[in-house]
């Protein structure tokens, strides 16, 4: 009876938790919904406002990353459909479905699909399905790469990953992840601290270890 109890009051107090909760991943990758498309001001506003937040949530200091943190977009390219783009530089991307760049620099990246990099350096990517990276840092500062599917980067240099079903690195220099529990590599190691969820799909798996639902 007592172990019912417990587990009972873990679920009510987690669930109650999460209700309360503003989770910054959600709520970049609502912005093609909610910001008006004609006002690129107040949206590029609003996306450094939610990067910045995430910063703080994954615990990084303004002086460790002072060059992803002063990312500041001077366009927005936004639209429903799927995205095919040669050059992204200093501009803010959201994107309603898959989102496919050649080059990527100094720019916020959003994008409900997929999304698909051959060269990024110094952006952060946000992505609410698989990333996709060939080189992140090789002509430049590292990405912050943000999945809530998988990653997979060719060439990573002192990149952050943040992947819910994992990242796959075939040659990792100075790579750090947080919040990704499966991380493989051919070269190079890659370390992984817990912080504060950005999703709210993720507290269901975290629910399910605290009332002893995953063994």
């Amino acid at each position: 009876m007592n172990i019912s109890f417990r587990i009972i009051a873990a679920t009510f107090a987690l669930a109650s938790a999460s209700a309360c909760t503003k989770y910054s991943g959600d709520s970049l990758l609502n912005l093609l919904e909610h910001e008006s498309a004609y006002d690129q001001s107040s949206i590029i506003s609003k996306a450094k406002s939610e990067v910045s937040d995430i910063f703080d949530n994954l615990g990084i200091s303004e002086e460790a990353n002072n060059s992803l943190r002063n990312i500041s977009p001077k366009s927005v390219i936004r639209d429903s459909e799927p995205l095919k783009l040669t050059e992204v530089d200093n501009q803010l991307v959201v994107a309603g479905a898959d989102t496919n760049i050649a080059f990527a620099t100094n720019s916020i990246i959003i994008s409900t699909g997929a999304v698909h990099i051959a060269h990024s350096s110094n952006s952060v990517v946000v992505c609410g399905s698989d990333v996709d990276i060939s080189h992140d840092g090789s002509l430049g500062n590292g990405s912050l790469v943000i999945s809530k599917g998988k990653a997979k980067i060719s060439h990573a240099e002192n990149t952050l990953i943040y992947a819910i079903n994992g990242v796959e690195i075939s040659h990792a220099n100075n790579v750090r992840a947080y919040n990704t529990k499966e991380r493989k590599t051919l070269w190079g190691h890659i370390n992984n601290n817990l912080v504060k969820l950005l999703f709210h799909e993720e507290t269901k798996s975290n629910l399910a270890v605290h009332t002893g639902a995953v063994q």
